[in-house]
C-alpha cells in the first residue's frame, strides 16, 4: 500500500479508480454496501442518460462528446452529499479532471501490475467489446500502451492501494473506515 497511510475519510464521497479490469466495480459495490451508501458507476450513469451503450455512444457521437459526457457527471455528483463512485478507466487522464475527482471526494487508485491486468482481462475480453477481438499479444501491447498513459494521472488518487490480491477490507483499513 502507498499513499497516506493514516489517512482519514471524514466524507463518504469515494472515488475508486483503476485501470479497466482492476477491481473498481467489484471493490466499490462493497464499500458502498457496507458503509450504506449508494454505489454509482459513471459509466451506466452516461448511458442511462444517453439512452444508449458506451459502444453506441462512441459510434454515433465519437470520443469527445463522451469525455464531456464524463465531465458532466462529476458536475452533477457535487450536489451529492456520499456514494462510492467507480470512474471509467479514461475519466483521470482527461486534463483537469483528476484534479476536481479530488476534489470530489477521497479518490483510491486501485493500482494492479500489468502482469495481472493481461490475466484479468484475458479471462473476460469476451465481455468488453474493446477487446473482444484481440489477440494475447495486441492486448499486451494495448494495455502496456494505456497503462503508461494514464499511470501518472491515477498516482495523484489521494490514496493508492496494490490490488493484485486486495479485497474491499483491506480499502475499508486503508481509509479507516474499519
Amino acid at each position: 500500500m502507498r499513499g497516506k497511510i493514516s489517512y482519514f475519510v471524514t466524507m463518504h464521497r469515494i472515488v475508486v479508480l483503476g485501470f479497466m479490469g482492476s477491481g473498481k466495480t467489484t471493490i466499490g459495490k462493497q464499500l458502498a454496501e457496507n458503509l450504506q451508501i449508494p454505489f454509482l458507476d459513471s459509466d451506466h450513469i452516461i448511458a442511462e442518460k444517453a439512452g444508449m451503450s458506451i459502444n453506441e455512444i462512441f459510434a454515433a457521437m465519437g470520443e469527445q462528446a463522451f469525455r464531456r459526457m464524463e465531465e458532466k457527471v462529476i458536475e452533477d455528483l457535487s450536489a451529492l452529499p456520499e456514494f462510492v463512485l467507480a470512474v471509467g478507466g479514461g475519466m483521470p487522464a482527461i486534463p483537469g479532471v483528476m484534479e476536481r475527482l479530488n476534489q470530489l471526494g477521497t479518490t483510491v487508485y486501485l493500482e494492479v501490475s500489468r502482469y495481472e491486468l493481461l490475466r484479468r482481462l484475458l479471462k473476460d475480453r469476451s465481455q468488453r467489446p474493446l477487446l473482444k477481438d484481440k489477440t494475447e499479444i495486441e492486448l499486451k501491447e494495448y494495455i502496456d500502451q494505456l497503462y503508461h498513459a494514464r499511470q501518472s494521472f491515477y498516482v495523484k488518487a489521494s490514496l493508492v492501494l496494490q490490488n493484485d490480491a486486495l479485497d474491499f477490507q483491506d480499502v475499508l483499513k486503508a481509509l479507516n473506515l474499519r
